[in-house]
């Protein structure tokens, strides 16, 4: 098996471009839909960030399946991506044991009907974009240890510390806003912290962004309901577990609605799990033209997150009321009441508002 090497954008054949552009003008209908279909190579092979992987590439690989289309294909990935493929009807999974890297839009593989997860090309969801309930999939799943035993709500934040863009840490939660955080719900709420890179031995493909030496270590240790991930995976280890990290974090996801994350693929993850409640520390990044508001994190999910996506530290703190006095009714997060209008004021459209706003 060869292993994909994205070509320059200069390179990329536009011939192709304008094929799938066409195929899929008509909303999956006609001779072009059916030419990109007959297509399609034996092996399925993505390039690539996680994010964008999520995003263009699960759906189309879970269209497939449920069409009887890939059963005779190959899905190639990264390590530790297996899980989220596992169900699907193909002929093989393969891991490949590269490196994750950025890819250009127009470089990247050619039976992806959209290529640019910032504005899915033309703004529009393909007919072949059906992604799965990864909430129903990982609940089947035995949670060791179980951190909800306690009777309290599962929180979970999700960090990063990198170099992105070539310009240092951006949008990361820090030490001290973290703490804060902490000491206001973890009286409520069962925590879970988050941060890849802690922890030398992960078990799923690197990408390109630079891991930065972050003081968060021992900041759990000062909360007795907060939970290093790490230290949970370790101990699912211990009790005998055996599921990968990944499959593990999809399963300690599927037992929680309440969310918090840097933006990025993991926040992009977290909008995949029906019903919840998700704010987003976002400085800089695309997601903000398209992806928040009217984009895949308000339709990935059958009942997409709440949104609070916040500027700062300020906004962080603020998305705490959207967790206090929250309840889980019929499996989708209720907020309360008296969060209403921060619900509105940290909303996805708000957000652009009050990004294009003249500074005061």
């Amino acid at each position: 098996m060869s292993v994909e090497t994205p070509p320059t954008p200069a390179s990329t054949s536009r011939r192709q471009a304008q094929h799938r552009e066409r195929a899929f003008m008509s909303g999956g209908k006609g001779n072009d839909f059916t030419n990109w279909l007959a297509a399609l190579p034996e092996d399925l092979e993505y390039v690539g960030e996680f994010g964008p992987e999520l995003v263009l590439a699960l759906p189309v690989l879970n269209w497939l399946s449920i069409t009887g289309n890939l059963s005779d294909r190959r899905i190639v990935t990264y390590t530790g991506m297996r899980c989220f493929y596992d169900d699907l009807k193909c002929r093989e999974i393969v891991e490949k044991k590269a490196k994750r890297q950025f890819v250009y839009p127009v470089a990247r593989a050619f039976w992806l009907p959209a290529k640019n997860e910032h504005t899915f090309d033309d703004k529009q969801r393909k007919p072949v974009h059906i992604w799965p309930d990864l909430r129903a999939k990982f609940q089947k799943l035995p949670l060791t240890p179980n951190v909800t035993a306690a009777g309290k709500p599962l929180l979970i934040i999700h960090n990063k510390y990198c170099d992105e863009w070539q310009r240092g840490p951006i949008n990361f939660l820090s030490v001290d806003l973290l703490d804060q955080i902490f000491s206001r719900l973890s009286k409520t709420f069962t925590i879970v912290y988050i941060r890849h890179g802690k922890s030398k031995k992960e078990g799923f493909a690197e990408d390109h962004n630079t891991l930065m030496d972050f003081d968060d270590h021992g900041l759990t240790e000062k909360y007795d309901d907060v939970h290093g991930f790490d230290d949970l995976y370790k101990k699912h280890i211990e009790l005998g577990g055996t599921q990968d990290i990944n499959t593990f974090k999809n399963v300690l996801y599927s037992r929680c609605y309440h969310f918090m994350s840097s933006q990025g693929g993991g926040a992009h993850q977290i909008a995949l799990y029906s019903g919840s409640v998700l704010s987003v520390m976002h400085r800089m990044g695309k997601e903000e033209l398209w992806a928040y508001d009217e984009g895949y994190y308000g339709f990935m999910a059958t009942i997409p997150p709440i949104r609070a996506i916040c500027r700062d530290e300020q906004d962080m703190l603020r998305s705490v009321d959207l967790f206090a006095d929250s309840q889980v009714v019929d499996r989708r997060v209720l907020v309360a009441r008296s969060a209403f209008e921060t619900v509105e004021y940290l909303s996805p459209s708000n957000f652009n508002k009050r990004r294009l706003a003249p500074a005061s």
